[in-house]
């Protein structure tokens, strides 16, 4: 086992592999800084309104230092009565991975998630999505709203709209709240997965 920047305790054996994997491979196809003193304010996202039981385990700079692009290995502790085992507490820990994004812009609140077909039907009744008018297909594949539309559209270049037209899982959600941009999903730590997230937070990043 190597030494991990890492909590462990309460991780089941095959998740701790998973960040063993997930970690040397960080290391081996980025420059990763650590340590790093850069804070994720997970308070000002929604993204984590419901998630309770979820803390910073570990923040690790990618493309360090050139580009100011995170990834933050968050720790969730899973807790309840199993009604199969009789009862039986479950008392364990998982991880999640959620790139982060330190811009020079300000780009207010924004949410940007695949749209899908209760979003179109529910715009059509009662509009709140931000459309970009020299952009179609980006409004048929992206679902955006924000609390500053004048500022979202501003912020949300063509080049940056290019790049997130390039991501290919479509449970990735980008959050921002002011000079921050969140990016990521609810899945569980993946070794392939992390490094597709660690690769689109550095183009993200380079054009934001």
């Amino acid at each position: 086992m190597q030494n991990l920047p890492f909590e462990t305790m309460g991780l089941a054996g095959d998740d701790v592999q998973t960040l063993e994997d997930t970690y040397a491979l960080l290391k081996e196809k980025f420059n990763v800084g650590l340590p790093c003193d850069v804070k994720l304010p997970m308070h000002e996202f929604d993204i984590f309104t419901n998630n309770k039981d979820v803390k910073v385990a570990e923040i690790l700079a990618i493309s360090h230092p050139a580009n100011n692009c995170y990834m933050a290995f968050l720790r969730v502790h899973i807790y309840y009565n199993s009604v199969r085992a009789g009862g039986e507490i479950v008392d364990y820990y998982k991880y999640q991975v959620w790139g982060f994004i330190k811009s020079k812009k300000d780009y207010g609140r924004i949410l940007i998630r695949r749209e899908t077909f209760a979003d179109k039907i529910a715009g059509l009744i009662h509009p709140v999505e931000l459309e970009f008018k020299d952009d179609k297909a980006f409004n048929h594949k992206y679902y955006v709203v924000t609390n500053d539309a004048e500022k979202a559209l501003t912020a949300l270049s063509w080049n940056f709209r290019n790049a997130i037209m390039d991501i290919t899982n479509e449970s990735m959600m980008i959050e921002t709240a002011g000079n921050m941009l969140l990016i990521g999903n609810n899945g569980w730590m993946d070794k392939d997965q992390t490094i597709y997230l660690a690769e689109i937070v550095s183009k993200i990043a380079s054009v934001s």
